[in-house]
């Protein structure tokens, strides 16, 4: 069901208003973005990858960024004397795995929402609302640099999709429970007829 469908039931069911519809809809899409199980972004591998170099007698070494500039970092500079501190286990992990899926969530932070215990980087993520006569609704912009290599093909079209179905399993819950305190209300005192609402649709 195309999204503007879903918006239109999201006002007409649980009572939002257009805005709120909106907003509901562009926090749907971030959590699904940021959500391992959706798998829209990817995460990076735990580890670097280790190379030896043979200009180094093989010497073992990783490639590490600091403040956007590649370089490499030797095995042999943790050991005494070799000027770094901590361990070869520490200097092959990824700090930043998993940024690209936080990233979406410290967008919502002008909506009201908490960025889930991560701590944003400024700038990165942002939502601004679209006020107009003949269109309205909120944009997420991500601009950390490599967000597009950590998305998977078809993403933004399963993040629209995923928000839709999400709406209206919603609505469908708030339907039924509408359905069955009338059904309730209805039937007390006689036996009550089994199955949810969808059962009964079916015997229409």
């Amino acid at each position: 069901m195309p999204l503007r469908d879903a918006l239109a039931v999201s006002m007409d069911i649980t009572g939002r208003t257009g805005e709120q519809a909106c907003k509901h809809a562009i926090i749907l899409m971030a959590q699904s973005l940021a959500s391992p199980k959706s798998g829209l972004t990817k995460a990076s591998k735990k580890n670097r990858k280790v190379i030896r170099d043979p200009e180094q007698h093989r010497a073992e070494y990783v490639n590490v960024w600091h403040k956007g500039k590649e370089s490499r970092f030797y095995r042999w500079s943790l050991e005494p004397g070799g000027g770094s501190t901590g361990t070869w286990e520490q200097a092959k992990q990824i700090a930043g795995r998993g940024l690209a899926r936080r990233s979406w969530i410290w967008g919502l932070r002008g909506l009201g929402k908490t960025a889930l215990g991560s701590r944003p980087i400024g700038g990165v993520t942002n939502t601004r609302a679209i006020l107009g006569k003949k269109a309205s609704g909120y944009v997420l912009t991500n601009r950390l640099s490599y967000i597009l290599k950590a998305m998977t093909p078809g993403w933004s079209q399963a993040v629209v999709r995923l928000a839709g179905n999400k709406i209206m399993a919603q609505a469908k819950k708030k339907l039924e429970g509408k359905w069955k305190r009338n059904m309730a209300k209805t039937t007390r005192g006689r036996k009550r007829p089994a199955g949810g609402i969808d059962k009964h649709f079916k015997r229409v």
